[in-house]
């Protein structure tokens, strides 16, 4: 817009222009749309091809790298590091600092983690010898906690997730017994239901949201440590055995 505003004298320096903006980081479309005004210098072809081969080329993006397909700092969040201790730690990619940035109201470990609305979730975990249910929220803008309510069953050793809205607690260990159920969070209605639980009992399981579906990784079921994942379908309410291929690079 800046351009067409006055063709004759800026067109010239569109170039230049184009240096700073994030094209492989923008909609294909955007280049396609003024691909006639970006083809006819040669600056801007080369930006153009860049931030194409970027789009059409995603196998290839750890070698297509340039200061066009970094993220702004400005446009980065915050990183926070939870537990081991009572201190809550902040990492600033803007300034290259941890920060102490609140405490946590007693010793936990082994709790899961989520953010929600911009706040921070503890669930479940242990003192260091109860298990527990509870769960915490936190502000980072205010520094205030609130108690929400708990889980039906104590975990530790869980695995949080958010999937589309509502937050998932999987497995984990009750204090006795490894644990296959899965219990979920509706922040509308504030309170916790079970869901079909997995076929694996599954403690300190990795999970995670991916392509509209949940997946539990790994984890400890009492007897051995697992290689096999299941996904969960949030719309049948159903897991499922995940099979994969272990691909070897040379």
């Amino acid at each position: 817009m800046w351009v067409r505003y006055d063709v004759q004298h800026r067109q010239r320096d569109l170039g230049e222009l184009l240096v700073y903006i994030r094209l492989p980081l923008l909609p294909p479309q955007v280049c396609s749309i003024h691909y006639q005004m970006f083809s006819e210098d040669l600056e801007c072809q080369k930006l153009l091809m860049e931030a194409m081969k970027y789009h059409l080329l995603p196998e290839r993006r750890p070698m297509l790298q340039s200061p066009r397909t970094k993220p702004r700092k400005s446009t980065v969040g915050a990183l926070y590091a939870v537990g081991g201790s009572t201190t809550i730690e902040k990492y600033d990619l803007r300034t290259n600092t941890w920060i102490q940035d609140g405490v946590m109201n007693g010793r936990r470990l082994q709790f899961g983690v989520a953010v929600i609305e911009k706040k921070l979730y503890m669930v479940g975990g242990r003192d260091g010898l109860k298990t527990s249910n509870m769960v915490e929220c936190y502000d980072p803008i205010t520094k205030v906690w609130c108690t929400m309510p708990p889980m039906s069953t104590h975990r530790h050793g869980l695995g949080i997730a958010v999937l589309e809205g509502p937050m998932y607690a999987v497995g984990g260990h009750d204090g006795w017994s490894y644990l296959n159920t899965v219990e979920r969070w509706d922040p509308q209605a504030r309170q916790w239901n079970y869901v079909a639980s997995m076929s694996t009992p599954r403690s300190t399981v990795g999970v995670t949201a991916l392509n509209g579906k949940l997946y539990a990784v790994g984890g400890y079921d009492g007897q051995s440590y697992l290689n096999t994942v299941e996904s969960y379908d949030a719309q049948n309410n159903e897991w499922t055995e995940v099979t994969f291929t272990v691909v070897t690079v040379k």
